[in-house]
Parts: C-alpha cells; structure tokens; sequence
C-alpha cells in the first residue's frame, strides 16, 4: 500500500523545463519506476505558473498522459494547438512531439503519467 499526505509534500522547482520558460514545481506524487511496477518514469503533479511552460520534447518509446487538475494551458502536439482547461485529458504517443504553457491568470495544474512503451 502507498500512502502519501499532500502536506508533507514538497514541490521541486525545475528551471526551464524541456528547455520552455520559467520555473516548473514538481511534485513527485510516486518515486518511479519502483512505485511504478517498472512499468513508467514519472507521476507528477506540476504546477505551472502564469508565463511559465514545459518546453517542446519528444516522447522516445514512452507515452504521456496529462489531466488538467485547474487553470488553462495551450498545448501544442505534433504541430496541432489545443486549448485546455479544467478536465481535458491529452495523451502523447511514442515518437510525438509536445510543449505546454499556462494560459490566463490562474496557475496551470496537471497530473502526469509517462509510462513506458
């Protein structure tokens, strides 16, 4: 069993995420991949500040799930921009290429899982 309180927590700051702007705060919400079966490299919380954003990266032999916790982002995949807001959920595939930025004045929230190919 895992258990974790949200208050005892502490966000990692990450500077220029995949190269995009600002600082990211990262939550790791479990320590992969042994809390991951071996089967992913991340579950995260991020917090994304308004101005903030994870740069442009591409997902090799592993794919990437977000669900907007809050706020609003402008996603961009594989060329295509999608806007987002509270409860949209997107997913990148092995070979797809994506970048997030928060939107609005609100902090951008999300849940993300990268699971392994």
């Amino acid at each position: 069993m895992l258990y974790r309180r949200a208050k005892d927590m502490q966000p990692t700051p990450i500077e220029h995420c995949m190269g995009g702007e600002g600082t990211v705060l990262m939550e790791k919400l479990l320590d992969a991949p042994a809390e991951m079966l071996g089967k992913g490299r991340a579950y995260v919380r991020h917090t994304i500040r308004p101005g903030v954003s994870i740069g442009s990266h591409t997902h090799e032999h592993e794919m990437e799930t977000m669900v907007v916790v809050s706020g609003r982002a402008r996603h961009v995949i594989n060329g295509e921009e999608q806007l987002l807001e509270e409860g949209d959920i997107i997913g990148a595939m092995p070979g797809d290429t994506h970048q997030i930025e928060c939107l609005g004045d609100e902090p951008l929230v999300v849940i993300a899982q990268v699971l392994y190919e």
